[in-house]
């Protein structure tokens, strides 16, 4: 690459932001699903949607050795009564949405807004 094309170092930039939110939320779901004792349904009843078969969550970083597909050419995991837990809780938040660039059919509740804090007047000085 040379050092005077910006369009392509800007696309590299984008690239390598990518993969570092992929990297971050990769081990993140590895230790909510393997090591912290998180109620993952209450995370999932914000989850709406059904899996499209898109495959993008098994090719996040790297194509997952257990993907295939079928005669359709749909996506199938090779091991899915025996898949992994990440797998199976993917995605278990909306941010996890933001790695798959827009192919997955999941969608999240939104979450309510807090209210404003009242705010008091100040006391007039004297």
């Amino acid at each position: 690459m040379n050092a005077f094309e910006p369009e392509k170092q800007g696309a590299l930039m984008a690239d390598w932001a990518l993969v570092t939110l992929q990297v971050r939320g990769k081990v993140r779901r590895f230790v909510q699903a393997n090591v912290v004792a998180q109620d993952a349904e209450t995370l999932l009843a914000a989850r709406r949607g059904d899996c499209n078969r898109c495959g993008a969550c098994c090719k996040i970083l790297f194509r997952c050795p257990f993907l295939a597909t079928d005669a359709e050419g749909q996506y199938v995991c090779r091991i899915y009564e025996k898949r992994f837990a990440q797998c199976r809780l993917f995605p278990l938040h909306a941010q996890d949405l933001l790695e798959l660039e827009g192919e997955c059919s999941y969608s999240f509740e939104a979450e309510p807004s807090l209210p404003a804090p009242a705010v008091s007047p100040e006391p007039a000085l004297e």
